[in-house]
């Protein structure tokens, strides 16, 4: 029996039974969009989540207070009492890694969490400057795209000057170049140095909703004003750019190595610091991904077994239904094999036609995921090909016992059947 006329035999058959065939499918038809649409969000944000930890640089090292960590549990009060006791870093240390040869460039930053107050004549807005030594706009990715960056002089001799991000230079100085203009932040006088070139958004963040100030004057204006609830938070932190020619691991050991000699700890003690990094975040971030991933596994595997079992119990009934006219196929010289193939192909075309819709659906969330949230879903080719793939199996595997039953039976006693 040729395959086209098998395909064309399955069809019919479905196509008779339309409601019972779509509601047998709608396992697979879970199963499958599951899969695609599990994939393709999670696809999005492992690309979203790269381009972010993109931005922090592969060879930068952030030396902080308190670790980075994607958690899934709360953090025990006592944890986040014995980060606070650690002490702060210092501009001190900063100046002893810059002195370090396996760093090409080191810079502090210090933010400031007080909800502090911008205006230019009668435009405001609320946000909080960020405190930085001369190099952090560069080891950050920032460019300035007129005017200029802070210098060593404005952090030794304290200026209020600032440099401003383009969503700030747009509300504030909507029809005025900012540049030499006068920007008060929270009450004290600033002159506006430059404008950094635009960055966008990022994880729903607009990147260019930034102020950079000095990080002397910010400590020496707003420090105290930083609220006691978010301290942790506005403690001083150091990044440190490992020189390309120089391996990560070798720059990490020696800014260890100088950091528990600056803090006078012995080789038993724990580190009262932490270096973190993008690699750091990677880690743990595959670590979440990859539990949600086996989940849905599971759970596609689930719809998608109890589709199959759907379908064997249709094949079944199909079988008893058209037990005479299997009878009479076979007494006009049909095979057993024509008979196993024909309701093979029906319980493979039906879970395929199910993959199908299945892969429709889940493309469809995935791009309401990508329209509806800041989350770029993307579906790979390789989620389709597995989704239709297990379709098909789904449909050889619980398909073979119903097509071996039809196959036989014998004609006699099948013609004889009402």
């Amino acid at each position: 029996m040729e395959f086209r006329t098998l395909l064309k035999s399955a069809y019919l058959a479905l196509k008779a039974n339309k409601t019972r065939s779509l509601l047998t499918t709608l396992g697979i038809i879970i199963g499958v969009a599951t899969v695609i649409s599990m994939v393709s969000i999670i696809d999005g944000m492992n690309r979203y989540v790269y381009q972010i930890l993109g931005s922090l640089g592969s060879k930068t090292v952030y030396v902080q207070k308190w670790k980075w960590a994607i958690r899934t549990t709360r953090v025990s009060r006592e944890e986040v009492r014995k980060i606070l006791r650690r002490p702060d870093l210092t501009l001190e240390d900063a100046e002893a890694i810059r002195e370090l040869p396996e760093v090409e460039l080191a810079a502090a930053s210090q933010p400031i969490w007080a909800g502090l107050r911008m205006r230019h004549k009668n435009k405001t807005i609320e946000l909080d400057p960020e405190g930085v030594e001369e190099d952090f706009l560069p080891i950050a990715g920032y460019e300035v795209e007129y005017g200029r960056g802070l210098n060593r002089n404005d952090i030794l001799y304290k200026r209020n000057v600032v440099v401003i991000g383009k969503y700030v230079a747009e509300n504030l100085f909507p029809d005025e170049d900012p540049i030499g203009k006068e920007l008060e932040i929270g009450g004290y006088k600033f002159l506006v140095i430059g404008v950094l070139k635009e960055k966008g958004e990022l994880m729903g963040n607009n990147l260019d909703e930034v102020a950079f100030i000095p990080i002397t004057t910010a400590q020496k204006l707003f420090i105290n004003k930083t609220s006691r609830r978010y301290r942790i938070f506005a403690s001083l932190r150091i990044l440190a750019k490992v020189r390309d020619d120089v391996p990560m691991e070798e720059g990490l050991k020696s800014l260890e190595t100088l950091m528990r000699k600056r803090r006078n700890l012995r080789f038993n003690d724990e580190s009262n610091f932490s270096l973190n990094t993008q690699e750091m975040l990677l880690d743990a971030y595959k670590k979440l991904t990859n539990g949600i991933f086996f989940a849905m596994i599971g759970i596609a595997s689930l719809a998608l077994i109890v589709g199959g079992i759907g379908i064997m119990n249709i094949m079944l009934v199909s079988v008893t239904e058209r037990t005479r006219e299997i009878g009479v196929r076979m007494a006009v010289g049909a095979k057993r094999k024509d008979i196993l193939m024909q309701f093979l192909v029906e319980a493979i075309f039906l879970t395929t036609v199910g993959g199908l819709i299945g892969v429709i659906i889940g493309s469809i969330i995935g791009k309401l995921v990508d329209i509806a949230t800041p989350l770029p879903s993307a579906i790979p080719l390789w989620s389709i090909l597995v989704g239709l793939g297990f379709s098909t199996f789904v449909g050889l595997f619980f398909g073979i016992y119903p097509a071996q039953k039809a196959a036989k039976l014998d004609p006699i006693e099948a013609l004889r059947y009402e």
